[in-house]
């Protein structure tokens, strides 16, 4: 080894043993007490030997082996030489791994770097070999894709390759989710390339809510044949994502207000609502209730639904659970609902908090519900800032829904 290597790993076992011993050795004392510990594990090494490791005492020459040795079964190890191996290896995979997930065959670097050279069958391969073990490296994964999707020029090649394996389906198209559709080219690709390679009912029933919801919040829906889809007693609402759920009831709202039904159907809509949110997590009732308060706010019915106590209170309860703390584009949406109306929640509610973590794929959704909050509150000169623009903003991106709760309708 190199003279600089060799410094290194020993500094890595100093510190190795120092996590197993559970005190900084700093002095002869610290010394003595760690000889100790050796012993009574059956290993043999003087307090003056670790003194002269530690830099305690001065020594010229190298540790010898066999103190290293001793040393390093101590930390857990078969010798000196398994743990420099096991350094390496470990500084190899943050290397490859720059977000700190390690997985098999898979690596962020490599990932990164043949994405930026259009080699999109090792894109592939890697992708696949790719095992998440909680939600934070999901969500790791899906926010880098997206991202580099965003920002690809070969961005159509890219989308092509990612429809063709499982986890580019699921990392990107079912978990992104470009709401914000720059371009239109999510859309596009959802059409062309991910309902057609992955035809089941789920996936057109996704496709079917997205494409839609966003053409009758942009004022550009035509087509009552394209919905029919919704309205399938079959769907399997018990095996359905809570996304494609919220989704659905989503569009059915927006669908009967299109068709001027929706003020003799709206307790028929909420009461689905309402039976279906026992069975979800607070978070994924938050999507439930923020898709059907979007669509009620579109169609200037949210103040009357409020009016209903089971619909109110649920959405209530779901704020308490929030305890403060917006991690998403859902609970911005309820936080702003409950401020919205004090009346009706008679004033009790937190301050008004932001989105802990920018999400990509919901600019424009975020800038839309965190100015109309700030408008609550703002005050001249900001309050005149926020009113001049906010709403041509909102008509703009898609986000017209936000008018009826600023306005109380």
């Amino acid at each position: 080894m190199l003279q600089e290597s060799e410094h290194f790993y020993i500094e890595q076992l100093k510190k190795k043993l120092e996590e197993k011993i559970g005190f900084k050795v700093l002095e002869f004392q610290d010394c003595r007490k760690f000889s100790e510990l050796l012993n009574n594990d059956k290993i043999t090494i003087s307090a003056h030997t670790i003194a002269r490791f530690y830099g305690i005492l001065k020594e010229a020459h190298r540790p010898y082996t066999s103190t290293l040795n001793l040393l390093a079964n101590f930390s857990g190890y078969e010798g000196y030489a398994s743990f420099c191996s096991h350094i390496r290896r470990s500084d190899a995979n943050a290397l490859a791994n720059s977000r700190g997930i390690s997985s098999g065959d898979f690596s962020f670097t490599a990932l990164e770097l043949a994405i930026q050279m259009n080699d999109w069958k090792n894109v592939q391969i890697l992708l696949d070999s790719f095992d998440f073990t909680c939600g934070t490296e999901k969500n790791n994964m899906t926010m880098f894709l997206g991202n580099a999707v965003r920002q690809h020029p070969s961005k159509y090649e890219f989308l092509k390759a990612l429809t063709e394996i499982e986890n580019g389906r699921h990392f990107f198209f079912e978990s992104f989710v470009d709401e914000d559709d720059p371009g239109y080219y999510y859309s596009t690709a959802l059409k062309n390339y991910y309902v057609k390679k992955k035809n089941e009912i789920e996936s057109n029933l996704f496709y079917t809510c997205y494409i839609n919801a966003r053409k009758i919040y942009l004022n550009q829906f035509e087509n009552f044949d394209e919905l029919n889809l919704i309205w399938d007693s079959a769907l399997p609402f018990d095996k359905m994502h809570f996304h494609q759920i919220s989704r659905t009831f989503e569009l059915r709202i927006l669908s009967d207000s299109l068709k001027g039904k929706l003020k003799t159907k709206i307790d028929y809509h909420l009461s689905d609502v309402l039976n279906i949110l026992p069975t979800y997590s607070p978070y994924e009732k938050s999507w439930i209730l923020a898709r059907t308060i979007k669509a009620l706010s579109f169609s200037k019915h949210l103040a009357a639904a409020l009016e209903i106590n089971d619909f109110k209170n649920a959405i209530y309860t779901t704020y308490l659970e929030l305890k403060g703390r917006i991690e998403s584009i859902a609970e911005l949406i309820i936080q702003l609902t409950v401020h919205s109306f004090p009346k009706i929640f008679d004033n009790k509610t937190f301050p008004p908090a932001r989105i802990r973590e920018k999400h990509l794929n919901e600019t424009n959704a975020r800038i839309s519900i965190e100015s109309a909050t700030a408008l609550l509150y703002a005050e001249e000169p900001v309050k005149k800032v926020i009113e001049s623009n906010l709403f041509s903003f909102a008509d703009k991106t898609g986000n017209v829904w936000i008018k009826g709760l600023i306005t109380n309708k």
